[in-house]
């Protein structure tokens, strides 16, 4: 008898009374699954990235908004357009009475009111008004009734970035709107820090949506090269409006 015989009949000897466990099947299909599981989240994340990357030549190519467009501009000073600067009369012409010294004209005019009013948006009213919504900055159009600015925008600037954050909490839920500006800033740098992201458009420019903490949701985007937008809202009302809110961020 050979090596080969000798070595195959210790085996079977060796192995004649091993049985298998009954769960053995089910182990072998437990393990599969979550092998299969792994794969899956790898090939998702995977995607992800590469359609990150790919948005950013798309995002190169957006120019900045004009500051002069409609609706940035201020509003001209009534009073400064009614009432002109009175002149000195000329010698040996004689100057006629003022409307308030004839005869019966009783008090003089009110000078025109050139305080702003709060118009029937509300955009301009005070926080706490009743019926009014937070005063807000230049660059958001619009929010939800019913919320309140906690605290002023706070700014931080370090290493090159700017970044101005402003939040609201009220009875319609809660808002949180975070400016970014980076001569270097890539979509990449604005995508959530976990989950896959979703995709979206904010007057026509590609967007990541993610959930955000609270259980609210956020979207992210790119204004222009340079400076991005993060816009994150919660509760009832807010959340559901999360998209107007960020059509109206226009820094």
């Amino acid at each position: 008898m050979d090596l080969e015989s000798e070595l195959r009949k210790a085996m079977a000897e060796r192995v004649a009374e091993a049985t298998a466990p009954d769960s053995l099947a089910a182990d072998v299909k437990r393990r599969h699954r979550r092998r299969a599981a792994r794969i899956r989240v790898t090939v998702g994340a995977a995607a992800a990235a590469v359609a990150a990357i790919a948005l950013v030549p798309t995002y190169q190519s957006f120019r900045a908004t004009p500051a002069g467009a409609p609706g940035t501009a201020a509003p001209p000073d009534r009073a400064s357009v009614l009432r002109q600067p009175e002149r000195p009369p000329a010698r040996g012409v004689p100057t006629s009475p003022s409307p308030s010294g004839r005869p019966g004209t009783g008090t003089s005019p009110k000078p025109p009111d050139a305080r702003p009013s709060g118009g029937t948006g509300g955009h301009t009213a005070r926080p706490g008004a009743p019926g009014g919504v937070p005063a807000l900055p230049g660059w958001v159009s619009y929010l939800p009734r019913g919320l309140t600015a906690t605290a002023p925008c706070a700014v931080a600037d370090g290493a090159g970035r700017k970044t101005t954050t402003c939040a609201w909490r009220g009875s319609a839920g809660w808002v949180e709107i975070a400016v970014v500006r980076d001569s270097g800033l890539g979509p990449e740098d604005l995508a959530p820090m976990r989950g896959v992201p979703g995709h979206a458009s904010v007057r026509g420019m590609p967007a990541l949506t993610a959930d955000a903490p609270d259980s609210g949701r956020q979207i992210s985007w790119l204004a222009r090269p340079g400076v991005g937008v993060v816009v994150k809202a919660g509760g009832g009302t807010a959340r559901n409006e999360l998209l107007r809110i960020a059509e109206g961020v226009r820094p």
